[in-house]
């Protein structure tokens, strides 16, 4: 049976592949893991983001590391009777042309820390595989580009979704006394701590740009794709806002500036649908 590792290794969001058929080729072996050097990030806040999560960056062949990341986490957390009622986390490794792994997973007595910590994980890597379905669609002869690229990003995203509220399957009381303060000084060094340093959701945002920028050239505004995918990005963005809601209420996010992290997270969710 797999055991986890420690940290979770995942290559830089700026090494991903262009094209699913790497991943689709690419298989995670039990007994010969893929070989890496660590590469830690320059941006010292991403830096600090990775470590927090224990995300370590490596530089090696970027889809094996994407695909052994997705297999560890997506099992990691469908162990979870709340993520074996996920569907998308089992369409989502389908979409990476992977399988589930007997793992030992997460307990149904886990911890908060624990679920938030894993949950994570599983965003991450889940995001990566987004970036790389949005990049095989923009490499994509032009009147393809609403093909089996977007598809795969649909089902990378409807899995993110879960991922959110796999992340949050714990109590609000437990949320105040011991997950935010893990993130708070003192027992955080940085202050301002924001999902706005991950390196992955970066680069994601470029590449959806990049994506809505083409595809408002080529394609008609009635594309069945791009409606699937606006929605699904509003659906990400609404589990993050519900995890706040039952959380945090209208109190003030970690990253400070409005006086309430709702609306924060509604103008950060209405500023990511006009990328498309």
């Amino acid at each position: 049976m797999r055991q986890y590792r420690a940290e979770l290794r995942l290559p830089s969001p700026e090494q991903l592949p262009e094209r699913l058929e790497l991943l689709w080729r690419s298989s995670v072996r039990e007994d010969r893991p893929v070989r890496a050097v660590r590469c830690p990030l320059s941006d010292p806040r991403e830096a600090d983001y990775d470590a927090f999560f224990g995300v370590i960056r490596v530089s090696g062949p970027a889809a094996p590391l994407l695909s052994e990341a997705l297999t560890t986490t997506v099992s990691a957390m469908a162990s979870l009777p709340e993520g074996a009622a996920e569907p998308a986390l089992r369409q989502a490794l389908d979409a990476a042309g992977l399988t589930l792994v007997a793992e030992s997973g997460l307990k149904p007595d886990a911890p908060a820390q624990q679920r938030w910590i894993h949950g994570h994980r599983l965003f991450f890597a889940l995001t990566q595989a987004a970036i790389v379905g949005l990049q095989d669609a923009l490499a994509a002869p032009r009147g393809r580009s609403c093909g089996q690229g977007v598809q795969a990003t649909h089902a990378f995203l409807c899995a993110s979704a879960a991922a959110m509220r796999l992340t949050a399957s714990f109590s609000r009381s437990a949320y105040e006394l011991v997950v935010r303060p893990s993130m708070e000084p003192p027992q955080h060094s940085t202050p301002r701590f924001s999902g706005l340093w991950s390196a992955d959701h970066r680069v994601l945002v470029t590449r959806l740009r990049a994506w809505g920028a083409m595809h408002g050239e080529i394609c008609m505004d009635s594309c069945k794709a791009h409606r699937r995918l606006l929605d699904v990005v509003d659906e990400v963005y609404a589990a993050h806002i519900g995890i706040c809601e039952r959380f945090v209420g209208d109190g003030p996010s970690l990253l400070g500036g409005s006086k309430s992290s709702l609306d924060t997270l509604g103008e950060l969710a209405r500023h990511r649908s006009r990328l498309l």
